[in-house]
């Protein structure tokens, strides 16, 4: 079976790397950047499934894609959802999942009168092309309301209240044909401008009853679009529960631990769902594991090689800043092992958030 791409980024290439040993299954990538018409039509033509690493793809390739919809997992009805904030949240809460509040704004007048209904702050997003914190503006009074849209007003944007939360989480599941799903164990994600930072494994403190109830949500999100492949949700927990925040329909950075840190990870199970295949189980296979992101230089993240227990990836990528460029895998036999291990790799973390997981 070929299975095409659409995208030939660091979480394609993973997708590919995580099937090596499979002899009936060939990945193929699309370069989104490079595209044209005729070549996409021709990648299309030689896939038996069609799937994408990113929900970021301009709507006229999507709708090049359209006539194949039915060889396109997950489905085309999910990529055209959870690429826009609004119907995503739409979706969210018609699947029973709690959101914030949100509002539609499309003008100045709607963007005040938003504030107005929804109280201050008020994080105000474009509803397309936002990710690693592109695309939003956090109003924290009244004379915020004009600067954010000089700044990211003109188009169609949402503004969503303020979550208070405790700490970032999300959960990562795959669903196979026959609607049967893998979850992995939920992280600790630590965010710095907008950008996710590291992830650990265990979520420490999160309670038996919210991981339940974020494997509710899952569920329920996958199964109302009877979605196949994997699919991430990112959540706030509250002192109350839990609130979505956004929806990754495809592999998400915070679920890159489980290359080395679970059973199988979340590419490989993305590709045995399209593949018709049986999944493989997401339990880990450590007591502690810690992805830290690389970004902007590689160069300090190289202290990471030879070190026991210690993977580093490098993405292959010009450096640039605010660019992901790889990513540092640690897996231990405790929480106390595993953090004195990320404290030795610090020099990656920002100074600003350093003392939040050291």
């Amino acid at each position: 079976m070929k299975i095409g791409v659409l995208g030939n980024g660091q979480l394609g290439q993973m997708l590919e790397q995580s099937v090596t040993d499979l002899t009936d299954i060939e990945i193929s990538l699309y370069d989104l950047r490079a595209h044209d018409d005729a070549l996409l039509a021709e990648f299309l033509k030689e896939a038996d499934i069609v799937t994408f690493e990113t929900e970021n793809i301009p709507d006229h390739i999507v709708s090049l894609v359209e006539p194949v919809k039915d060889k396109t997992l997950p489905g085309i009805d999910a990529l055209k959802t959870f690429q826009n904030r609004l119907l995503e949240k739409r979706a969210l809460r018609n699947a029973g999942i709690a959101t914030a509040d949100f509002a539609a704004v499309t003008s100045l007048d709607e963007l005040e009168q938003a504030v107005d209904s929804l109280g201050l702050p008020v994080v105000l997003k474009t509803t397309t092309a936002g990710y690693d914190g592109k695309g939003q503006f956090l109003i924290r009074s009244r004379q915020d309301v004009e600067k954010a849209w000089q700044a990211i007003g003109g188009r169609e944007l949402i503004a969503e209240a303020f979550v208070p939360f405790v700490r970032e989480t999300s959960i990562i599941a795959s669903r196979d044909r026959q609607g049967h799903m893998v979850i992995w164990p939920m992280t600790d994600n630590m965010h710095h401008r907008g950008m996710l930072r590291y992830s650990l494994y265990p979520a420490q403190g999160l309670s038996q009853q919210k991981m339940a109830l974020a494997e509710q949500y899952i569920r329920s999100l996958a199964e109302h679009f009877d979605y196949v492949g994997t699919i991430t949700l990112e959540l706030f927990e509250t002192a109350d529960g839990l609130i979505a925040n956004e929806v990754a329909p495809r592999v998400h950075n915070s679920g890159h631990w489980s290359i080395e840190g679970a059973e199988a990870s979340q590419f490989r199970n993305h590709i045995l769902a399209l593949a018709g295949q049986k999944l493989e189980p997401a339990a880990a296979i450590y007591p502690a594991v810690a992805m830290l992101n690389v970004i902007g230089d590689e160069q300090p993240a190289v202290i990471a090689d030879g070190r026991k227990n210690v993977y580093r990836h490098s993405y292959g990528k010009e450096a640039r800043p605010e660019r992901k460029l790889g990513h540092i895998t640690i897996v231990a036999d405790s929480v106390e092992q595993r953090d004195l291990a990320v404290a030795q790799l610090a020099v990656v973390i920002p100074a600003e958030i350093r003392d939040q997981v050291m």
